[in-house]
């Protein structure tokens, strides 16, 4: 494949990966997502496919699920409007899909995690649970992004990345002292097959910059966050998550946590690396 068309593709397939994301409360029509990305709804299955490495049927469905999770562990709420919130029509439904993505029913799955994350934070020592966060009321953020399919923190594909933003940003004559240096993790390795969780690279940016190729763009609404600090290694970044998960005393918002690095590796110590962890709250 030619590089301007697998360009086309990426820029396509970010699109598509991000629509999705977004309107997952949603039926998602194929035919209409083929048609605002012109192309035929053969030609779409094929491109994802390409991407996601498993059909857009499936990756759809398991979005659903995995989001219905996340839903579960902020607050409690029927079958009904859980099965609401991720797009299906009822709890039946639901369901359905639930168990033959996890093999359980969804109350089962959610008490099974809870006991998980509580042995894997017992089992760190709980080194983190004595963090209080600082709460911030946070302006919006537009920022250009590129995305990374796979194991959480992999150097080389996180490396490559990371180097290929500041380029784009380069060229595009977007990078200033300004700039914010930004994380978003989208799945939770608790729940998630770690081959097929996503992460953004992040860059915040002045100017609205268009999507081009591999790089996307996306937004993080203004809002009210409870901030953490982490000292140290990027390691320790899923066991803060685990603890906060368990410790946290605020009512999750329905919005983006995200990562800001504060700090290069490439010019820092391991141990003097600081990275703030947004927790949208309401």
């Amino acid at each position: 494949m030619r590089q301007d068309t697998t360009n086309i593709y990426r820029q396509k397939a970010n699109y598509v990966i991000d629509y999705i994301s977004s309107h997952l409360h949603n039926p998602l029509n194929l035919a209409v997502i083929a048609d605002n990305i012109n192309v035929s709804q053969r030609q779409l299955l094929r491109i994802m496919r390409s991407f996601l490495n498993e059909s857009l049927y499936s990756y759809i469905a398991r979005q659903r699920v995995e989001r219905a999770v996340l839903y579960m562990q902020t607050e409690e709420m029927s079958l009904t409007k859980l099965a609401e919130m991720v797009g299906y029509d009822n709890a039946q439904s639901f369901s359905k899909a639930f168990k033959k993505q996890f093999g359980i029913s969804p109350k089962v799955y959610k008490d099974e995690l809870q006991l998980r994350l509580e042995s894997a934070v017992k089992s760190s020592g709980n080194r983190q649970s004595h963090l209080s966060p600082e709460i911030h009321e946070e302006d919006g953020l537009e920022l250009v992004y590129i995305r990374i399919i796979g194991t959480y923190g992999e150097e080389d594909p996180y490396k490559s990345a990371w180097n290929k933003l500041i380029r784009f940003l380069k060229e595009k004559e977007a990078l200033s002292k300004t700039t914010r240096f930004i994380g978003i993790s989208f799945d939770d390795p608790n729940v998630t097959q770690s081959r097929q969780c996503r992460f953004y690279a992040c860059a915040s940016v002045q100017n609205k910059i268009a999507p081009s190729g591999e790089f996307g763009t996306i937004q993080i609404k203004k809002g009210k966050y409870a901030v953490y600090i982490l000292e140290g290694s990027y390691s320790g970044l899923q066991e803060l998550y685990n603890n906060i998960s368990i410790n946290l005393d605020y009512t999750i918002r329905h919005s983006l946590a995200f990562e800001e690095y504060l700090n290069s590796p490439h010019n820092t110590n391991e141990e003097e690396l600081l990275t703030k962890i947004f927790i949208p709250i309401k």
